[in-house]
C-alpha cells in the first residue's frame, strides 16, 4: 500500500509539472526577434548563492548554472523571457512583446500584496508555474522524496531566500520593486499582465525613476507600438555597487530598455532604445540607432565581446 502511494505522488507530480527555468531559451524564442537571442552578456552573472559544503540534499548542482534562462510561466503558459543572475538574485534583461494598445491598458494593473516566486530556480522537478505559496511547493516536494526537512539546508524558506529575492529585500523606502517587463505593457485577457509580478522581473529601482521618468517612457512606448504588428522589447540592468539599506541586494547602476517594431511582414519599420542611472534626478537618454546604444552599453558593462540584442541590429 506504501509502494502505491508513493507511485501515485510521484504521478501526480509529473501530471503537472512543466519546465520554466532551463539552459537556454529554446522554449520561449517567440518572445525574440526572429527567434535570436541577446549576444554579449556571458561573464556578467555572479555564481549562485548555496554552499557547497553544505548543500542542500534535494538539489542538484548541474541544474544551478548563471545566468538561469527563465521561461516565465503563469496559468500553464509562457508569458516572457528573463536572463536571471542567480548571484545577485536578480534579473539581468526581461524580453517581450507588447500586447496592449493605450486605450486598453487594464485598470487593475496595480501592484499585489504578494508577489510571486519561482519554484524552479529551487528544483527543475517542481511546477513550472511562478507562485506565491511556493514554500509548500517546495515542502510537498521534499516530503514526497524523505528529504529531511529539520534541516536548515532542507528547509523551504532557506531554499527560497538563496535563490530569488523576497519581500524583506525591499524595506527601503527609496527603492520600488521595479519591473522590467512592465504589468502596463500587456491587456487585461487571460491576465497577461499579472505574470509581471514576479521577484524574478523585479530589480531595486529608485522611486523617484521608477514612478516618473521611466514609467513615463513606458507609455510612450505604448503609444508607438500602435504602428507596429510586434514590438519585441528587452529591458535590462548594468549592475551596480550600492547596497539597498536593510537588503542583500546590491541596486542596479543604470536600466535600460531596447526595442524592435515589425510590420506584418515582420520587417522592421523602426528601432530605439533608452537608458537611465539609477539616482534621484536621474535624466534619461533616449538612442534612435541601436548601434551607438549597444556600444554605450558594452562600455557601461564591462565586457569585451560586442552586445548585439535585436537580429541584424532591427534593419530591414
Amino acid at each position: 500500500m506504501k509502494l502505491l502511494l508513493s507511485v501515485s505522488l510521484v504521478l501526480a507530480t509529473l501530471a503537472y509539472t512543466h519546465a520554466s527555468v532551463y539552459d537556454n531559451f529554446n522554449n520561449c524564442l517567440k518572445y525574440f526577434y526572429k527567434n535570436q537571442i541577446p549576444s554579449g552578456f556571458q561573464g556578467i552573472a555572479l555564481p549562485d548563492l548555496f554552499d557547497r559544503n553544505n548543500f542542500p540534499d534535494g538539489m542538484n548542482q548541474n541544474d544551478l548554472g548563471s545566468p538561469a534562462y527563465i521561461c516565465q510561466t503563469y496559468e500553464n503558459t509562457v508569458r516572457f523571457a528573463t536572463l536571471y543572475d542567480r548571484g545577485r538574485l536578480m534579473p539581468l534583461y526581461s524580453a517581450y512583446i507588447i500586447d496592449v494598445k493605450p486605450k486598453d491598458v487594464p485598470s487593475e494593473c496595480y501592484r499585489p500584496k504578494n508577489f510571486q516566486y519561482e519554484p524552479q530556480l529551487v528544483y527543475r522537478g517542481v511546477d513550472g508555474n511562478m507562485m506565491r505559496d511556493a514554500v509548500t511547493e517546495l515542502k510537498n516536494y521534499n516530503t514526497q522524496r524523505g528529504i529531511d526537512q529539520k534541516k536548515e539546508k532542507n528547509r523551504p524558506p532557506y531554499l527560497l531566500k538563496t535563490s530569488q529575492s523576497g519581500d524583506n529585500d525591499y524595506t527601503d523606502k527609496d527603492y520600488d520593486r521595479g519591473h522590467l517587463n512592465p504589468c502596463g505593457h500587456h491587456s487585461a485577457g487571460q491576465d497577461r499582465y499579472k505574470a509581471t509580478f514576479t521577484f524574478t522581473n523585479v530589480v531595486p529601482m529608485i522611486k523617484e525613476l521608477n514612478n516618473n521618468i521611466w514609467s513615463q517612457y513606458e507609455v510612450e512606448m505604448t503609444e508607438m507600438s500602435v504602428n507596429c504588428k510586434d514590438m519585441y522589447v528587452i529591458v535590462g540592468i548594468v549592475p551596480g555597487n550600492i547596497r539597498v539599506q536593510g537588503s542583500r541586494l546590491i541596486a542596479p547602476g543604470y536600466v535600460w530598455n531596447a526595442y524592435c517594431c515589425v510590420d506584418n511582414n515582420d520587417k522592421p519599420i523602426t528601432s530605439g532604445a533608452a537608458l537611465a542611472e539609477n539616482i534621484k534626478r536621474s535624466q534619461l537618454q533616449k538612442f534612435p540607432n541601436i548601434d551607438d546604444f549597444q556600444a554605450k552599453l558594452k562600455n557601461l558593462l564591462g565586457v569585451s565581446q560586442d552586445i548585439e540584442l535585436f537580429q541584424n541590429n532591427c534593419k530591414p
